[in-house]
């Protein structure tokens, strides 16, 4: 972070770094990273958090925030995948009560 303070809630930056984490001064509900910037530090692209889009914000919009941490601490168990292995060299006879899900 550019900012000295300790309190990213009190922060009256004017520059920001690429990877900073954001907020809104204007609506705390909105966050995310900072992408890029333009007009040499007046305006900064940021990446909404919980989404791919991006954002021009002015420089006196934004505060910094403190990087938000996963519910689980980042211990996050692995999502049990519902992959069905299918040999396709094996040849296979499809029915008419074969459940295909729209495939064939």
């Amino acid at each position: 972070m550019s900012d000295d303070s300790s309190n990213a809630a009190s922060c009256f930056c004017d520059f920001f770094d690429r990877g900073d984490w954001v907020q809104s001064r204007l609506n705390s509900e909105v966050k995310g990273i900072v992408v890029g910037e333009a007009d040499f530090g007046h305006v900064y692209l940021v990446q909404l958090a919980g989404s791919m889009e991006t954002r021009p914000f002015a420089n006196v919009t934004l505060r910094h925030m403190d990087e938000p941490e996963d519910e689980d601490g980042g211990k996050r168990e692995p999502v049990a995948d519902n992959v069905i292995k299918v040999d396709f060299t094996k040849p296979r006879t499809l029915r008419p009560g074969d459940d295909t899900e729209g495939a064939a």
